[in-house]
């Protein structure tokens, strides 16, 4: 077929491309791409508002002189969701989307001798699509 990848690897090395948007709600995105090629989400063409953290992510390799057209649509929001796929046209692959950007959190007090005062140090690991900052920011 000249596809090295399933259609499920795709899907999963679609998931695990990290963007970043101020836009929140649905947009349109692509992937045209003619083989033989290594493909990977430097190839996705996307809205101007929208970036990829890591473009060198693979999506797959094309080991023949074919065309691989993915159409996509992107959505930012919080939490987990899971669609209906009965909601969703013939051909198309739902993946479900994971709106958590912090990785991991860590937390300290500091005590100060002088005044009997605490100090609060957080530690926040994010994935690139927000800073540490903005996700104390949208958590408060």
């Amino acid at each position: 077929m000249g596809i090295q990848e399933s259609v499920h690897e795709i899907l999963m090395n679609l998931k695990e491309i990290v963007l970043r948007s101020n836009h929140y709600g649905t947009c349109e995105a692509s992937i045209c791409v003619r083989g033989p090629e290594y493909v990977t989400a430097r190839d996705i063409i996307l809205p101007p508002y929208v970036e990829i953290i890591d473009n060198t992510q693979h999506i797959s390799s094309l080991t023949e002189p074919i065309e691989l057209v993915i159409g996509l649509q992107i959505e930012k929001n919080r939490g987990y969701l899971i669609k209906a796929p009965n909601t969703f046209q013939d051909r198309s692959y739902p993946i479900d989307p994971v709106f958590m950007p912090v990785r991991n959190a860590n937390h300290s007090i500091h005590s100060y001798e002088i005044g009997n005062k605490e100090i609060l140090f957080l530690e926040i690991w994010t994935n690139g699509s927000l800073t540490p900052k903005e996700a104390l920011h949208e958590a408060s």
